[in-house]
């Protein structure tokens, strides 16, 4: 008998992740192509540099002078990436245009094992299509996707992806993201059994059109699923996974972002009106804002899931802070093995379709 092939989990390889106790984490972050510039992702990549390694990948001519006395310190060392994409550009002609980008380069560093992740707030499609082309679709997922988590205040966090990885899908990418969804809740979040419901305009399954009806079929079978759910469910403590194609998504996300910012803004007017305007009054009602808004704003970096390797993709606009944050959710994604995670649900999922084709057919 000839011998059988590794099975699909050892075949694998997680880029970037041959990780040991001994040394810190590496995170390649992609300086260039933001909306604000590289100025606040160098200033929260150095702010990150105090608990992980940072590679700083773009054009070295932008790097330098945002660098205490132009030398990288300690823990942080500089990649050379001449072009930049910029938020305007077609995502697969620039990509493919454009071979030293400081996305390709990001994402070149994680598939060589320099770097165990990379974080980019640069242009979103050009971002997943280099990490698709440098570190490769985990076998079986046909589209990644983008996630991220939503707090729900007493009742737990949400996980609600795509939210724009791809802006359109087929029934079968609903399922693949609600795969992908609940493999990154198991990991991030520790739950054991994440609830999953489809993101659709009612619950009733004849709802959404033909895509989520047919999804919701094919969803009918699978662990943990809910049902269809309406948008006000994501934030309701219904369900753990909200799963959507990402033009949906995207828009969601904005919306509750947006319409985030305007509550807090109306409930400090308010506050104004009915309180001293001291010095210290002022101070406490920007801390309440403050602590309000973190407490419900989602997480400023969305993980891409389905590409063999860690990428989290920020928001254009994000601050230092933003990107802080967003290094320390590659972090956690790489300790608590979401890719591998992910890998082994697709190869025990693919194990059983190809056992239901070997089965018997009665009659």
């Amino acid at each position: 008998m000839a011998r059988q092939g590794a099975s699909p989990e050892r075949r694998l390889r997680v880029a970037g992740q041959e990780t040991s106790p001994e040394r810190r984490l590496r995170v390649a972050v992609d300086v260039a192509g933001a909306d604000l510039g590289p100025e606040p992702v160098v200033a929260g990549a150095l702010a990150a540099a105090a608990t992980v390694d940072i590679a700083l990948v773009g054009p070295q001519a932008l790097i330098r002078p945002l660098l205490p006395g132009g030398v990288a310190p300690a823990g942080v060392r500089l990649v050379h990436a001449p072009d930049v994409v910029g938020m305007g550009e077609d995502p697969v002609a620039a990509t493919y245009a454009k071979r030293r980008s400081s996305l390709l380069v990001a994402a070149g560093e994680v598939a060589a094992g320099r770097a165990d992740a990379m974080v980019t707030p640069g242009n979103t499609g050009a971002a997943v299509l280099a990490a698709a082309v440098r570190l490769g679709r985990v076998p079986g997922v046909s589209n990644p996707a983008l996630a991220t988590v939503v707090p729900v205040p007493g009742a737990g966090p949400t996980v609600l992806l795509d939210i724009g990885a791809t802006a359109a899908a087929v029934p079968e990418w609903l399922v693949e993201f609600a795969v992908l969804g609940a493999e990154y809740a198991r990991g991030r979040l520790g739950l054991a059994r994440p609830r999953i419901g489809l993101l659709s305009n009612g619950h009733e399954a004849v709802k959404g059109g033909p895509v989520r009806r047919d999804a919701h079929l094919l969803l009918a079978t699978m662990p943990g699923y809910s049902g269809q759910i309406e948008a006000y469910d994501v934030l309701g403590g219904r369900v753990d996974v909200a799963v959507t194609d990402g033009f949906t998504g995207d828009v969601a996300l904005k919306m509750y972002e947006r319409t985030l910012d305007a509550t807090v803004g109306l409930a400090l007017d308010a506050v104004r009106a009915f309180s001293p305007i001291g010095a210290l009054a002022r101070e406490r009602r920007q801390r309440v804002t403050r602590a309000v808004r973190d407490g419900l704003a989602a997480e400023p970096g969305g993980a891409l899931l389905g590409v063999r390797g860690v990428c989290v993709i920020c928001h254009g606009t994000a601050t230092a802070v933003d990107v802080e944050a967003s290094v320390r959710i590659a972090g956690e994604c790489v300790r608590s093995g979401v890719v591998e995670r992910i890998a082994a649900a697709f190869a025990a999922s693919s194990r059983q379709r190809l056992r239901s084709r070997r089965s018997p057919v009665d009659g």
